[in-house]
């Protein structure tokens, strides 16, 4: 795609915001919940972009918690203007704008009825995500990536403490630009990367971490298999859904491994992260499979995540067959159809 064909969303953001600016006050901007460096990144941008080309007041909200430990530094060192969801708030707004996320997707608060004003999205679109303004980009590595090219042609001039959400966003989503990451991802890095605070995203990408979060680590080690190929672990009870993100994206550096896969349970849900190191793994795709279809799970080529609701009262062998479904149903999507067969790589 070319630099000028790959504006196009931008473009549209633009003249969306200036044509409707008066019936878009206030907006109210809503993340995936449990949002991401991406997430953060990109309702802030927006919200930014909203209030310079069109002087749109925005609000940015999200369901859920933010748990992990960098995340909560993105959010408090940076002073993201974002808060937790009231009951009842998202009914109250006239005006509502999803990022980083879709309606049908069960990863947010929007009620089922509620068409949003806008949606910008880099995830794969939903047969039944509408809008009146609906901006996904699939080639787009990050959501961020849209909104940054978006300030970039509006020419609005982007404090330090953005630029900095921007960077670590784009940067996270890809991993520094080395998973998923196209030259547009890359433009929009480079560009806002001298603008950025490097101390503040050594601070965000460096945390220090609560004891919670070694227990956390030291049951991925204990509980970890491997088979061939496929390394994974069960996490029992979480206190931050993002956790199987996290032990996901650690388990996938062991050398030799191409797949990983993460189960973990909070608030009566199984949450399910697998990670790949092949660009055409179509990870989403298969975790949708793993977990019955419908809109429980997503992602991309080489990252996925997802829930499936087991409930709070049900019995410790309900949960552990949920759980060894998932994975068996995984071996044997990668041809490992003798699950007795894994070994536990880090017991003494």
């Amino acid at each position: 795609m070319s630099k000028k064909n790959s504006l196009y969303h931008a473009r549209k953001l633009i003249d969306f915001l200036k044509e409707n600016s008066a019936r878009l006050k206030p907006l109210t901007i809503l993340t995936h919940d449990h949002p991401d460096p991406d997430a953060l990144a990109s309702a802030w941008a927006l919200a930014h972009l909203a209030h310079e080309v069109a002087n749109i007041r925005a609000k940015i909200v999200y369901g859920g918690m933010i748990g992990r430990a960098e995340n909560r530094m993105m959010a408090e060192r940076l002073q993201i203007p974002v808060s937790p969801l009231k009951p009842g708030e998202i009914k109250a707004s006239s005006h509502l704008a999803l990022i980083d996320t879709q309606p049908p997707f069960k990863n947010n608060r929007c009620p089922p009825k509620r068409k949003p004003a806008l949606i910008i999205d880099h995830h794969p679109r939903h047969p039944d995500t509408q809008a009146d303004c609906v901006l996904i980009d699939e080639n787009s590595g990050a959501t961020t990536t849209i909104l940054a090219e978006a300030l970039s042609l509006a020419k609005v001039s982007v404090p330090k403490r953005l630029a900095t959400a921007i960077v670590y966003g784009i940067g996270s989503e890809t991993q520094n630009l080395g998973r998923e990451a196209g030259l547009r991802d890359v433009r929009a890095y480079q560009e806002f990367w001298p603008k950025a605070h490097m101390q503040t995203l050594w601070k965000i990408a460096y945390p220090k971490h609560s004891p919670n979060f070694f227990i956390s680590l030291l049951s991925a080690l204990q509980n970890a298999f491997i088979s061939r190929s496929v390394i994974g672990t069960h996490l029992g009870e979480m206190s931050t859904p993002d956790r199987t993100a996290q032990i996901a994206d650690f388990l996938l550096t062991h050398e030799k491994m191409d797949w990983s896969i993460v189960t973990g349970r909070y608030q009566g849900k199984i949450f399910v992260s697998i990670r790949s190191s092949n660009p055409s793994a179509r990870a989403g795709k298969l975790l949708r499979r793993l977990l019955g279809g419908g809109n429980r799970g997503g992602g991309h080529s080489m990252i996925a995540g997802g829930s499936i609701q087991i409930g709070d009262s049900a019995s410790e062998m309900t949960w552990r067959r949920a759980e060894d479904k998932i994975v068996s149903d995984f071996f044997e999507s990668q041809g490992l159809k003798d699950i007795s067969k894994k070994i536990s790589p880090f017991h003494q």
